[in-house]
């Protein structure tokens, strides 16, 4: 009885036998190096379009993921933009104790206009602060019924610096340093409400931040997934081509590819959603700004930074895939 060769066997020591007649690196050649690069890129890129609601999917996904930070670095950048309109010269308010004669309250005034870190002091006496009461308030009938004007003395003292957040500090020691005057029974800086601002804005940034590192793994999970599947869907062609010598390099060049054509569509249509976003929402606040009689102007993502986010998203889908195709090519052995 004759027995059959082993057809199976017989292909595969017949590809192996052709392993020697694989490229080297001694028949390099750089045009035709950047001409497989660009093979290679078409090829990966009309995968995804055979493939067209999976890929649609998956770029979506990474879209929804990537413009989320996006989105919350437009509201901060514009938010920002806002407190960098208020910045203007600071009040310190002094109330001065009700029994204090209006002399002595002069006497003060001129003393803390030689200070060096104080631009003007304006004195406010009882009757002009009791006026401007009156008439801010409508209880003209009210005040004038009073046996005696209750209202103190008025210093409103204007420093030198300007308020921004990061002269808060020595703006909140001026105060205290006026506070400490015999004659002044209370100080208020009204530029204490930029901290509070400035806490919140940095609880914003951190809070961005934060959320940007964990939806950029999640775009690396997404690529992760997505190519390690296309890597198992050609494990016979994979298999073949470490059979007649093709390096991991070579073999990871089409996946890497299509990680990179993943993050540039994701980032793509990130950058949209938000232009989209900004759009949708500017005539409501165009509306807003225009009670507040601003001159403020709604920020959206600038060129820059629509590379910044195309470049950050073909990053990270390069590096997604090269994580998931080099762990799935090793474990593909010789059979």
């Amino acid at each position: 009885m004759v027995q059959k060769p082993n057809q199976r066997g017989a292909t595969r020591e017949s590809i192996k036998a052709t392993k020697h007649h694989w490229p080297t690196r001694r028949s390099f050649s750089p045009t035709k190096y950047f001409r497989q690069h660009q093979e290679t890129l078409t090829e990966s890129f009309m995968r995804l379009v055979s493939y067209p609601l999976a890929s649609i999917m998956t770029v979506m996904v990474i879209a929804i993921a990537l413009s989320l930070p996006g989105g919350l670095y437009v509201l901060l950048k514009n938010v920002q933009s806002v407190t960098d309109q208020w910045e203007q010269q600071s009040v310190i308010t002094l109330y001065l104790f009700s029994n204090l004669e209006d002399t002595q309250a002069l006497a003060l005034s001129h003393r803390l206009s030689a200070l060096d870190n104080v631009a003007s002091v304006e004195y406010i006496s009882k009757e002009e602060g009791l006026r401007y009461f009156e008439q801010s308030s409508g209880y003209e009938q009210i005040m004038s019924s009073l046996p005696e004007n209750p209202l103190p003395i008025v210093l409103r003292v204007i420093p030198t610096l300007t308020v921004d957040v990061n002269t808060l500090a020595s703006l909140q020691a001026l105060r205290d340093q006026l506070a400490a005057q015999k004659e002044v029974e209370y100080a208020e800086l009204d530029a204490q409400w930029l901290q509070r601002l400035a806490n919140i804005l940095s609880f914003g940034q951190r809070f961005v931040y934060a959320l940007s590192v964990l939806l950029i793994v999640a775009v690396f999970l997404i690529v992760g997934n997505t190519i390690r599947m296309a890597v198992e869907s050609r494990r016979d062609e994979v298999l073949v081509m470490k059979l007649v010598g093709a390096t991991d390099a070579y073999i990871r060049r089409p996946f890497l590819y299509m990680g990179l054509w993943f993050g540039l569509l994701g980032g793509l249509f990130a950058s949209l959603c938000i232009l989209l976003l900004s759009w949708w929402v500017s005539a409501p606040a165009e509306r807003l700004i225009e009670l507040y009689q601003s001159g403020f102007q709604l920020q959206t993502f600038n060129a820059d930074e629509i590379i910044l986010c195309l470049t950050i998203s073909a990053l990270v889908g390069v590096v997604g895939a090269w994580i998931a195709v080099s762990r799935h090519i090793s474990n593909i052995e010789l059979q």
